[in-house]
């Protein structure tokens, strides 16, 4: 079988599977694991052409893009084409994150013949563990799919039992940085499972705009800053977008040293390690009564 996974989400799903030798494409985006970047690009960002790494210019790219009603991801039809896929991973959630499923269907009408195409739709964690047993039994791996899902609902478990007794502080899960926004879809409920509260973000709902005066009122008790996309550096590059802001100081995650820049990549990318972030939220939010640490979120000072 020959695959192409237009999105971070679908690539990694695959490899967990076993399926990497039969990755042929994939999107800009997909990183994880290491040996993808060998893999063609099938599909690349406009927006990283057209605006430098900030988060004010990045929104402003996109906002462009839609006024001239531009799809925002170019898909290389020629490469598509020579790639010959059976299967094609997309995803109808994001338009920003990925190619939308209609960016794609318009272009594999080109294709002959047609390959068989599957759409993530994914809004909450149990739907994303779903989706790997789908993707197994669509591929011929519907036992190592079952292996892998209940793995993961075990660590869950575990996440949950060390956390069930413990307090559970407000929580702000920042996704993008000017303008502001809370993570919805499964962050929510990774907060949850880890032992909080998400003062600002709704599960199973579209991540949301915010104005600064919400976080002021919601006075979050811990802080993870996690840009869609973005690396730690790159958000510590921008931590001033947060911290110059009038009664920055005056938040009790501030006052109590509680402002973390996370990896986006255990949060948006809706594949086996949103439950890495799990655990890692468990560490961030019960530090002190959990005692094995991640190395995976800078605090944030100033």
């Amino acid at each position: 079988m020959r695959i192409v996974s237009f999105l971070p989400t679908g690539t990694e799903m695959l490899y967990a599977l076993g399926l990497g030798r039969s990755l042929v494409g994939r999107s800009q985006h997909c990183l994880y694991p290491p040996q993808v970047k060998s893999k063609p690009v099938a599909v690349s960002s406009r927006v990283k052409k057209i605006a430098p790494q900030d988060s004010l210019a990045i929104h402003k790219a996109v906002l462009k893009l839609r006024k001239q009603n531009t799809h925002q991801f170019e898909i290389n039809l020629p490469l598509l084409k020579r790639l010959k896929p059976d299967l094609v991973i997309t995803q109808n959630l994001c338009s920003v994150c990925a190619a939308s499923h209609d960016e794609v269907a318009e272009a594999l009408q080109h294709l002959s013949p047609k390959p068989k195409v599957i759409t993530l739709r994914s809004q909450k964690l149990s739907e994303v563990i779903g989706e790997i047993e789908r993707l197994g039994a669509a591929t011929g791996r519907k036992a190592a799919a079952a292996r892998l899902a209940g793995n993961l609902r075990r660590r869950l478990e575990v996440v949950r039992k060390r956390v069930s007794k413990l307090p559970r502080p407000r929580v702000w899960c920042c996704e993008w940085l000017e303008p502001l926004m809370a993570a919805g879809h499964w962050v929510p409920e990774q907060v949850e499972w880890a032992g909080g509260t998400d003062a600002l973000g709704i599960a199973g709902k579209n991540s949301r705009w915010l104005k600064w005066e919400e976080v002021r009122a919601a006075d979050p008790e811990v802080i993870l800053t996690m840009p869609c996309s973005y690396t730690i550096r790159q958000t510590l590059q921008e931590k001033h977008r947060l911290t110059g802001r009038p009664g920055w100081k005056n938040l009790s995650a501030v006052k109590n040293g509680r402002v973390f820049a996370v990896a986006g990549e255990f949060f948006h990318h809706a594949g086996p390690r949103l439950i890495n972030g799990v655990e890692l939220l468990a560490q961030v939010l019960h530090s002190r009564e959990l005692s094995h640490r991640l190395r995976t979120c800078r605090k944030i000072s100033g």
